[in-house]
């Protein structure tokens, strides 16, 4: 998991979000199940494009590439059912991008104001979670550390082999920086690692974290 920031709000939710949560929250208030045209109006292109640029097109939670997958679903950080925060059911803070695996089978309603999950976009993910090789681990004590990674399921079994074959794929390619010889070639290679664990890369924590734990000099 790694920081994320806001992108611009759409102008559909500019003109739109507070009739949009008013009519959803007064059918939950009525006991009234929303309609679907209601239930869903955070589905529009213009919210799931704005969502796609500023996430990379990755799950905010396990940096997956969604498209590679899946459709991708947009999330909402705290839950938008009657029990949990329906006020946020299209609150732009309260929206994000996650992989199917993510939202549906992890975190679904999962709703502790106690032990909230980490938020990508107002905390620091870092200063929860740590990356040792393909496996995510919560900083030792850290309750919503230990949350996030239980409930999220940060480490089921395919996304800790996609970060395996990420970190081979890095490996080779630190190894022919390690090894040349040659100043300016040297310098494209660590150019080419840079890269590797921009925000746009797929688990570039996970390749970040790699480089560092073996003498690369990473960009802070």
């Amino acid at each position: 998991m790694i920081k994320i920031c806001k992108a611009p709000k759409p102008q559909v939710l500019i003109d739109n979000a507070a009739t949009w949560t008013k009519e959803y929250c007064d059918c939950l208030k009525a006991d009234i199940e929303p309609s679907n045209e209601i239930k869903y109006r955070y589905n529009h292109p213009q919210i799931k494009n704005a969502l796609e640029k500023e996430t990379h097109g990755k799950c905010a939670y396990c940096e997956s590439k969604i498209k590679h997958v899946a459709y991708g679903d947009i999330e909402h950080i705290l839950p938008k059912n009657k029990n949990a925060c329906p006020e946020l059911y299209v609150e732009w803070i309260n929206l994000t991008l996650a992989c199917e695996q993510c939202n549906r089978a992890g975190k679904g309603a999962y709703y502790d104001p106690n032990f909230p999950l980490v938020n990508p976009y107002s905390d620091t993910p870092d200063d929860y979670l740590r990356d040792f090789g393909p496996l995510i681990m919560p900083h030792p004590g850290n309750d919503r550390g230990i949350v996030t990674e239980r409930v999220v399921k940060l480490n089921r079994g395919s996304l800790v082999e996609q970060r395996i074959e990420r970190i081979k794929s890095i490996e080779a390619l630190l190894q022919r920086w390690a090894k040349e010889p040659n100043p300016t070639l040297k310098k494209l290679l660590e150019e080419e690692l840079h890269d590797e664990y921009s925000s746009e890369k797929e688990y570039s924590s996970t390749v970040k974290s790699f480089l560092m734990e073996n003498g690369f000099p990473v960009k802070t």
